[in-house]
Formats: structure tokens, sequence, C-alpha cells
């Protein structure tokens, strides 16, 4: 372990938080697909409308929870960033900043 992992009190930092961060955005993608497929399913049942609404439910579910899972990763990345000391981005690869 890094000595930059460990808190001032000498034991490691529990991966926890972040298990907890990534499984959550995991069940709010596979959420968003499902309760919209059942949703269209649902409005092909009350309405006879073949597999036309099970189609656009499906579709606006990936859709919706891709977009939100994207966002929530690349948030998530951003946060983990190491920040110089004018609070600036530093690349991991490179001396590089990036202002914010």
């Amino acid at each position: 372990m890094k000595p930059e992992d460990e808190p001032s009190g000498g034991k490691p930092r529990s991966n926890w938080p972040g298990l907890a961060r990534y499984t959550g955005m995991g069940i709010e993608l596979a959420s968003a697909i499902i309760g919209l497929t059942l949703a269209g399913l649902w409005i092909d049942y009350k309405f006879h409308t073949g597999h036309k609404g099970l189609v656009i439910g499906a579709t606006l579910g990936i859709v919706g929870g891709l977009y939100n899972f994207i966002k929530q990763a690349l948030a998530l990345s951003r946060a983990q960033l190491p920040t110089d000391t004018k609070g600036r981005e530093t690349d991991r690869n490179d001396d590089t900043t990036r202002s914010r």
C-alpha cells in the first residue's frame, strides 16, 4: 500500500465508498433499462400497440441510463484526479496541469 493511501492514523483507507458508488451506478443503469422496458410493455398491453411501446421504452431506458452512467463516471473520474497546490488538476502520466 502506498503511504499516500493511508490516513493520518496509519490505517489503510477503505475501498467501500468507491465500490458503493460504482455499484450504485450499475444499479441505476439496470433500473432505467428494466423500468422503462416494463413501462413500454405495459403500454403495449394497455393500448394494444403491438411491440412499439416495448421498443420505445427499451430504447429510452438504454439511452437515458447510459447518459446518466457516463455523466457519473466522468464526474467520479474528475474527482479522483490529483490536484496541485493551486487547485489545478494534474495528469497522472504527465506533469502538465489543467485549470478547472
